[in-house]
C-alpha cells in the first residue's frame, strides 16, 4: 500500500514539473520568435500570461464593449428653472449588443417633467471606438397648463469614444409620436469623462422642436460606471 502511494505521489509530482516545464518552454520559444529579453518576461505577470495564451484581439473588439454601463443623478436647468434627472445607460442583454435605457427627469418648479425608456442596438463592433446605434422607445413629456406628448420613440445615435471606458461623445436624434400632431424632435449632445475608475462626470445639451415648444435643456450629472 505505501509503495502505491510512493509511486503515485512521484508521477503526480512529475506531471507538475512536467507541465510546469512545457508552459516556461512554450513562453520562452514565442519570447524568441519575438525577441522579448527574459528578464522582460519574468517582471510582467501579463506578458507571461499572454505569450502563454494569446489573446484573441478580433474577438475581444467584437464582444467587449469600449464603453460602461452607466447609473447617473444630476440637474438640470432650462429657462432658469432648476429640475433633477436620474437614469441608467446602456444596459447590455446579456453579450448581445442591444442595450436598454431609461430616465427620468422633472422640475423643483413642477412646470416639466419626462419619462423614457428605449433599447439601442449597435451595429458596429462594441469595442470600435465609434458606434451606431438606432434607437426604438416610449418618451411621455409633460409641461404644465400644456397638453401631454408621449409615444413611440425613434432616432438614431452616435458613439465616438474618446478613451475606452474613460470618456466618450455622444450625438443623438430622436422624434417622439413621429407623424403625430404633437410629434417632438430631440436632439442631444452628451459627453462622458472619467475622475476615477468608477466615477464619471457627464454633460448634456437638448433641444426640443415640436408645435407646443421650441426650446434647450442643459444637464450635468455624477455618473457610476458598472
Amino acid at each position: 500500500m505505501k509503495k502505491s502511494w510512493a509511486i503515485a505521489i512521484i508521477a503526480l509530482s512529475y506531471f507538475g514539473i512536467s507541465t510546469a516545464a512545457y508552459g516556461d518552454a512554450k513562453i520562452s520559444r514565442r519570447a524568441s520568435e519575438l525577441e522579448i529579453d527574459r528578464q522582460v518576461i519574468d517582471s510582467s505577470p501579463v506578458l507571461r500570461r499572454w505569450l502563454d495564451n494569446p489573446p484573441d484581439l478580433l474577438e475581444d473588439i467584437y464582444r467587449i464593449p469600449s464603453f460602461n454601463t452607466k447609473l447617473n443623478i444630476g440637474l438640470t436647468s432650462r429657462n432658469n428653472s432648476l429640475g433633477v434627472n436620474a437614469g441608467v445607460e446602456d444596459l447590455f442583454v446579456g453579450h448581445s449588443p442591444l442595450t436598454i435605457g431609461g430616465s427620468y427627469q422633472t422640475e423643483f418648479s413642477g412646470r416639466e417633467s419626462e419619462l423614457q425608456a428605449n433599447f439601442r442596438y449597435y451595429m458596429l463592433p462594441l469595442g470600435s471606438y465609434w458606434n451606431l446605434a438606432p434607437i426604438i422607445g416610449y418618451r411621455q413629456f409633460n409641461q404644465l397648463d400644456r397638453p401631454q406628448i408621449s409615444g413611440l420613440d425613434v432616432g438614431l445615435q452616435g458613439v465616438l469614444v474618446l478613451s475606452p471606458h474613460s470618456s466618450d461623445l455622444r450625438l443623438s436624434h430622436v422624434f417622439t409620436s413621429p407623424n403625430g400632431n404633437l410629434e417632438m424632435s430631440t436632439t442631444t449632445l452628451s459627453t462622458s469623462y472619467a475622475i476615477t475608475n468608477n466615477l464619471r462626470l457627464g454633460t448634456k445639451i437638448e433641444w426640443r422642436r415640436s408645435p407646443l415648444i421650441y426650446d434647450s435643456r442643459v444637464g450635468f450629472s455624477l455618473e457610476l460606471a458598472l
